[in-house]
C-alpha cells in the first residue's frame, strides 16, 4: 500500500482502525544525548537552505547518526559521516523497533499509538511517505495478526487462547500449592492473591481461561468446606452432645458436600444407618418391654421368682441379637436408643431362671448378689417387673437376717461350751440357709 494513494486521510483512516493494545513501544527520537553515537536507523528531513521552505525538505536516510554541536553527523549506506547542520534539518524520524510482545491489551494500544504517530508524520511531510510505509509495515502485521486472535511473545506468534491457557496453567500453578499449604485457608484472601488476581485478568481478556479461574475458586472453596467438615467431624465424635446438637450438626455436614470425603461421607452414611436401625430397635424395644411387663402377674407369690414365658423368652433371644447387631456399628453416641432398657430385659431374662434356683435351694445369699443387680433397673421395665422383685428382695433379706442372727447366737454359745444350746442354734440357722460354713460347725459340735 502507498501512504499516498488513494490519499492520506485514506491511509490514516486504515490505520487508525488497526487493533488494540501493549506497552509503549519506542516510536521517535527528536534528539540525542550527546556526542555519542545513535545506533539507530531513519531518515531526516533536510532542507536545502537554512532559510528554505519546510515543504522543499527532502529525505536523507540513515543508519546512525550523532548530534554534534551545531550539527548532525549521519552514516548513511553510501557516506559514513555525512554532515548537516542543525538549521537545515526539520525533523529527526527513527524507525519504530518491532515489538517482541504483543499481548495484551495495552501493548496492542501502545502499537497503535506508534502507528498513528508516522501516521501524521506522513500526512504532514509527504516526501517520507514511501520510507515510513516500509518503516511502519512489520508494525502493522502485528496488529493485523493480534486482532486476528494471535499472541507475539519473544517474537513468536501463537493462538491467543493457547497464549492465555499457558499462562493460566502457570499462575494456577503456583497458587495451588499455597492454598494446600495454607495453615488455615480462611486466612488467605483471594481479592488479594498476586496468583488469583491474575487469573481473573487473564479470564477478562480470553474467556478461555474462565475454566482455570474456576478451578481456582473451586480448588479455594473446597478446601475451605473440607476445614469445616473437620470441624463439624470433630464436634460430632463428642461423647458429651445432645442427640438434637448432633442432628442440627449433621444437617450442616450435610451441606458441605460430604461426597468430596471419604471420611465425612462415610460419617453420613454411618447416620443415616444409624437413625434408622435405632428407629427399628426402639420399636423392638418398646414391644419386648410390653410384653416382658404384661406377663408378669398383677399379684406376684412374694418367695416366687416372675416367669418367662416361651415367648418373651423368644423375643428376648431376637432382641439380644439385635442389639449386638446395633453396638458392632459402631453407632454415633448422640442416637437415642433404650439400650439400658434393653441389657435390663435381656439381664432378667437370662437370670430369672438362675434365680429361681438359687431361691429354690436357699442359695439366699448368691440369690441376693443376683437379685440386688438386677432390681436396681427393674423399673425401666415396669412397676409390676419392680414390684415383684422387691418383694423377693425383701423376702431374702428377712431369710437372710434371721440366718445371722441364729448363726452368732450359736457361735456366742460354743464359745462359752454350751454345746447343745449352740448346736440347735446352727441347726435352726441351717434350715433358713444350707451353708456349707454352717453345716461344718454342726459337725464339729457333734464330735465334742
Amino acid at each position: 500500500m502507498s501512504l499516498l494513494t488513494p490519499s492520506r486521510a485514506t491511509f490514516l483512516q486504515i490505520l487508525l482502525l488497526i487493533c488494540a493494545g501493549l506497552p509503549t513501544l519506542p516510536a521517535l527520537a527528536q534528539s540525542a544525548d550527546g556526542q555519542r553515537s545513535q545506533d539507530r536507523p531513519g531518515l531526516a528531513l533536510v532542507k536545502p537552505q537554512a532559510w528554505s521552505k519546510e515543504d522543499q525538505a527532502t529525505v536523507l536516510e540513515f543508519l546512525a547518526f550523532t548530534d554534534r554541536s551545531g550539527y548532525y553527523e549521519f552514516r548513511t549506506a553510501k557516506t559514513p559521516n555525512y554532515q548537516v547542520p542543525l538549521s537545515r534539518v526539520v525533523k529527526l524520524v527513527l524507525y519504530p523497533e518491532i515489538p517482541q510482545s504483543v499481548a495484551n491489551a495495552d501493548q496492542r494500544a501502545a502499537l497503535q499509538k506508534t502507528i498513528e504517530e508516522f501516521v501524521a508524520i506522513a500526512a504532514k511531510f509527504p516526501s517520507s511517505t514511501r520510507h515510513l510505509e516500509r518503516a511502519v509495515a512489520p508494525l502493522q502485521a502485528d496488529a493485523a495478526k493480534y486482532d486476528a486472535g494471535g499472541v507475539k511473545e519473544s517474537g513468536q506468534w501463537v493462538s491467543r487462547s493457547a497464549y492465555y491457557k499457558q499462562k493460566a496453567a502457570v499462575l494456577a500453578d503456583l497458587l495451588r500449592p499455597d492454598l494446600m499449604a495454607a495453615p488455615n485457608i480462611k486466612d488467605v484472601d483471594l481479592s488479594t492473591n498476586q496468583y488469583y488476581l491474575g487469573l481473573e485478568d487473564l479470564a477478562r481478556s480470553e474467556p478461555s481461561v474462565k475454566p482455570v479461574l474456576e478451578g481456582a475458586r473451586s480448588l479455594y472453596d473446597s478446601l475451605v468446606r473440607k476445614m469445616d467438615r473437620d470441624a463439624l467431624l470433630s464436634q460430632l465424635t463428642s461423647l458429651s452432645l445432645g442427640y438434637e446438637q448432633s442432628e442440627e450438626l449433621v444437617k450442616q455436614l450435610k451441606a458441605l458436600r460430604p461426597e468430596e470425603d471419604a471420611r465425612a461421607n462415610l460419617f453420613i452414611q454411618s447416620w443415616t444407618t444409624a437413625i434408622a436401625q435405632a428407629g427399628q430397635l426402639t420399636k423392638q424395644i418398646t414391644e419386648a418391654q410390653a410384653q416382658f411387663e404384661g406377663s408378669i402377674p398383677a399379684t406376684q407369690d412374694p418367695a416366687g421368682v416372675p416367669a418367662i414365658t416361651p415367648e418373651v423368652s423368644t423375643s428376648l433371644t431376637a432382641l439380644s441379637e439385635a442389639v449386638k447387631h446395633y453396638r458392632s456399628g459402631s453407632p454415633p453416641a448422640a442416637i437415642q436408643v433404650p439400650l439400658l432398657l434393653a441389657d435390663t430385659m435381656i439381664s432378667c431374662g437370662d437370670n430369672f431362671p438362675v434365680l429361681e434356683k438359687k431361691i429354690r435351694s436357699r442359695e439366699y445369699f448368691e440369690a441376693k448378689s443376683v437379685l440386688d443387680t438386677l432390681a436396681v433397673k427393674a423399673d425401666l421395665i415396669g412397676p409390676k417387673t419392680s414390684a415383684a422383685l422387691l418383694a423377693l428382695q425383701k423376702m431374702i433379706a428377712v431369710d437372710i437376717e434371721k440366718f445371722q442372727v441364729l448363726r452368732n447366737e450359736g457361735k456366742m454359745l460354743a464359745e462359752t461350751d454350751k454345746i447343745e444350746q449352740a448346736l440347735k442354734k446352727y441347726q435352726q440357722a441351717y434350715a433358713i440357709i444350707p451353708s456349707k460354713d454352717v453345716a461344718a460347725l454342726i459337725d464339729q459340735l457333734k464330735k465334742q
